[in-house]
Order: structure tokens, then sequence, then C-alpha cells
């Protein structure tokens, strides 16, 4: 049984608010900017073009350690393991992500998987020196289908979340049949069809919104970026308008567009075609909703006023603790004073009710016995 009193319970929900507020506040600045979870990387200029990386030639040597039916994995035997298990659901990640957009068939040769223990293990993977090295925790090289994974992954993502992220980079550009399509809207695809969390995400476009660093529509369509500050900005952003054209206009469209790539159409025609208006205008759109949106998040940004509303917030909650308890005592100290009156009140009644008792059955001559008398 629950000893709160009425005004305590009463009290939940508001406790219950205060707390979710806190975390509201807390939780998005706890979130790091970690790194990105994969990319795309731009294709050499020339096939024919020698690595700048003398390792690379030699990892393509190695054999693959576990081979399945749409799958060649490699990696050092400090990865063995680790290979073994990814190749264990393998396929039947490929069967989920493959099918709902038709893709399972347009594969026709094996996809390389790389997976590196160590930093330097990944960067020798890159067949040239590339920044992406530094913070992706994979990559997939569409040319020639292969994906490169870190083994442990990052802080932010698992080994499966970017095993699924890169599968579904693969998978779009064979469904298009190798014809390009553009860097923010692959990236947001594969974010949103391998099913990631956008909390971080979010959080990353706020945090632009807030300071005016989002990108604009032309820089991601000319110059997705690769290294700095930017990057976590133009994946947030990616994937949040393709969620938002998902939302807005269903699942058909935004799959279909590959369809339309693949038969040749222009990106930017069909995709005014599917969605009715050009991709900057929609992009725009999701652009000054985030900045809307961004108003209280400057606010909350700032380090002097958080730590004054925590402060403040953790002052509310322990004031309130402390007027339930005098409440509780209060209550308590009437509920015994209540007992102890209620004990009078039948020793009273025990005595009058004998005293009555023992008068009817007296003698009508006798005298009143002294001690039965109050």
């Amino acid at each position: 049984m629950s000893t709160l009193t009425p005004d305590f319970k009463a009290h939940r929900p508001l406790r219950a608010f205060l707390q979710a507020a806190l975390l509201a506040v807390l939780l998005p600045l706890a979130l790091a900017n970690g790194p990105a979870l994969a990319d795309v990387p731009d294709e050499p200029a020339s096939s024919s073009r020698r690595p700048v990386n003398p390792a690379h030639a030699e990892l393509l040597a190695q054999p693959p350690h576990v081979t399945t039916q749409h799958f060649r994995f490699f990696g050092e035997p400090d990865v063995h393991s680790t290979l073994t298990k990814l190749a264990e659901v393998a396929e039947a990640r490929f069967q989920h992500l493959c099918t709902p957009i038709s893709a399972c068939n347009r594969i026709t040769r094996p996809i390389d998987i790389w997976v590196a223990d160590d930093a330097h293990a990944f960067a020798a993977i890159f067949p040239e020196p590339s920044p992406m090295s530094e913070w992706a925790a994979g990559v997939a090289f569409l040319g020639a289908q292969r994906i490169v994974l870190r083994a442990h992954g990052t802080a932010l993502f698992s080994l499966m979340e970017t095993f699924d992220h890169e599968l579904a980079h693969v998978l779009h550009h064979s469904f298009v049949r190798e014809r390009p399509l553009p860097r923010w809207y692959a990236e947001g695809l594969a974010i949103w069809q391998a099913g990631e969390s956008l909390v971080e995400r979010l959080d990353s476009a706020m945090r632009a919104a807030a300071s005016g660093k989002l990108l604009t529509f032309d820089e991601l369509a000319t110059a997705f970026p690769n290294d700095g500050t930017k990057v976590g900005v133009a994946y947030a952003q990616s994937a949040l308008f393709v969620r938002r054209l998902v939302r807005h206009h269903g699942v058909t469209p935004v799959v279909s567009l590959l369809q339309d790539v693949a038969d040749g159409q222009a990106f930017d025609t069909a995709f005014q075609t599917r969605f009715g208006a050009p991709p900057a205008i929609l992009f725009d759109e999701l652009s000054d909703a985030l900045e809307e949106a961004s108003s209280p998040f400057v606010f909350l940004s700032d380090g002097n006023v958080l730590w004054g509303a925590v402060t403040l917030l953790f002052l509310v909650v322990a004031w309130l603790k402390l007027r339930d308890r005098k409440r509780q005592m209060q209550r308590l100290a009437e509920s015994e004073s209540d007992r102890i009156a209620n004990e009078d009140l039948a020793l009273y009644l025990e005595r009058e009710e004998a005293r009555l008792a023992a008068s009817r059955a007296a003698p009508a001559d006798s005298k009143p016995d002294p001690t039965l008398l109050n």
C-alpha cells in the first residue's frame, strides 16, 4: 500500500512534466556531433590511375574469408570472427533492404565487404588518401561495388547499422543502372531506408539553424561536404528532407524516382513530376521550418541560461518535495490526534454503557454505586 498522501500523488503529473522538460533540455546537448555514419566518395577520375595508397593493391590481392550468395567478405585474421558473424546475417539484411524497392534482382555480381580492425587498416582500404577515412564509420565505393566498414563501429553507430546504410547505397546505385543520383538524395534515402534514428540528425540541423549555418540547396547539390563541421549538417538536412518527402507524399514517389532515373530521365525533371515542385523549392520549405522551430533552441543553447534553468528546475522540484513532506507530516499528526480522540470517545462510551447496565440491574430502593458515577 502506498504511504503517499493524496496531495503528494496529485503532483505526480507535474513532477513527470518537470523531469521530461529536463531531459528535453539535456538530451540534445548530450548528443555529440560524432562521425557521420557513412559516405559515398567520389570515384577516381580515371580507372587506370595508379593508386596513391601503396597498401591498397596488397589488400585487393587477398582472398575472401567468407562467401555468400551476394557477398564476399574480406579482412585481416583479427576480424575473421566479425566477418563470419556478419556473413550469417548479411543475406537476410540484403532481402530486407532490397525487397521494398524491388532491387533484389539488380545485383548481378558479388558485393565486396571489407572490415578494418583499426583506423590504419580502414584508411588503407581507400584507393587514394581521403579525409573521409578520418571520420566515416563506413564507405561505399559504388563503381567497384565495395563496402568498407570499421569493425567496432563508432560511438554513434554500430557495425550492423553502418552495413545497412552502405548496402542501401549499393542497391540504389544498381537500381538506377549506375546512373548518378544527387549526393543529398542518396544519403537521405539510405538513412531513411536503413531505418536510422533522426534524433542526432535533428539535433545537428537545429543547432545549424539556430546559428545561421544551414546549408543551402545549391551547396548540397554542387559540393556535398566531405570534411569539416559541415558534414554533419549536410547529412542531417539530407535525411530530414527525404523523411519530409515520405511524410508528405508517401513512399511510392520516393522509390519510383529511382525507376525514373533508371529509365533515363533527368533527376530534377523526374523529381518535379513526382512531387509537383523542383527540389530546391521543397528544400527551402524544410529550411524555413527548421529556422522557425530553432527560435527556442537558441535560448536553450546558451550555456549560462541553460544551467540557470536547470538550477531553477531542481529548486522547484526540491521545494515541491519539501512542501509535500510537510503536508504529509501534518496529515500524520492530524491522523494521530483523531486516533487518540476516537479512543477516548470509545472508552467513555464503554464506561457509560457499563453504568447504565448497572443502574438497570440494581433494586429500585438501592443507592447508586458511587464507583460508577463520573
